[in-house]
């Protein structure tokens, strides 16, 4: 007997709880593998554009030819880093112009680069919870899966009064089918989850360095030069 016939043989055997299980763990299955392609697509193009960005910006001091050069940067999307030196500068062009002083600009632009790089960071995390949630979540379905299955043996045994050894194994072999798939779905979604979860923790210190260096370094120097 091959592998699909067995697979074809156990899911006709399957309660319609059991059966339900399954294709809901399949779907979650399904979605999490989803997130994980995605994220994947999403963390490399930002970093790469992020880092293409910085290196073409690493000389420029001029607050006008920086922002100018992060617009541009930031209208093809998914570019964390541009999108953060835009927020700034363009506060930092708001405060000035509103005579504000020296302090008060360096505090707000602080404070916008900051909450820019929490968004930042947000929009990179987007549908992790999801996947941390299938983590959780799917073992026990699985689980669940296997106690009513368990419990629908159990029960066909004392309805027909026969509860031999073959009779038990095979409808606890059935039951326990579900907790299986349940770790099946569980494992890569937990693995794959805590992978994002450093990789983006990694790229959020890059981009705040990144972020406060051509930022605050342009910022402090533009008030430099218009107070000599």
């Amino acid at each position: 007997m091959d592998l699909m016939e067995m697979a074809s043989e156990l899911w006709a055997s399957m309660a319609i709880t059991g059966k339900t299980v399954v294709l809901t763990l399949i779907v979650l299955s399904i979605y999490s593998y989803f997130v994980m392609v995605d994220r994947i697509m999403v963390l490399r193009t930002d970093g790469q554009r992020s880092r293409e960005f910085g290196e073409q910006v690493s000389a420029t001091t001029d607050p006008g030819q920086l922002l100018s050069a992060a617009r541009t940067a930031n209208e093809g999307g998914q570019n964390s880093l541009a999108s953060i030196v835009v927020e700034g500068l363009t506060e930092f062009q708001a405060l000035q112009g509103d005579g504000q002083p020296e302090a008060v600009v360096v505090e707000g632009v602080d404070e916008t680069v900051s909450r820019q790089l929490d968004v930042a960071v947000i929009n990179l995390r987007d549908r992790l919870s999801g996947m941390a949630t299938i983590s959780g979540v799917a073992p026990f379905l699985g689980l669940f899966g296997t106690v009513t299955g368990l419990i629908s043996a159990f029960r066909g045994i004392a309805d027909t009064g026969s509860g031999g050894l073959a009779t038990v194994s095979g409808g606890i072999s059935e039951a326990l089918v579900t907790t299986v798939i349940g770790l099946f779905v569980a494992i890569p979604a937990l693995w794959a989850y805590n992978f994002f979860m450093n990789k983006i923790d990694v790229m959020a210190v890059e981009l705040d360095n990144s972020a406060t260096r051509f930022v605050s370094r342009t910022v402090r120097r533009a008030l430099r030069a218009s107070a000599a």
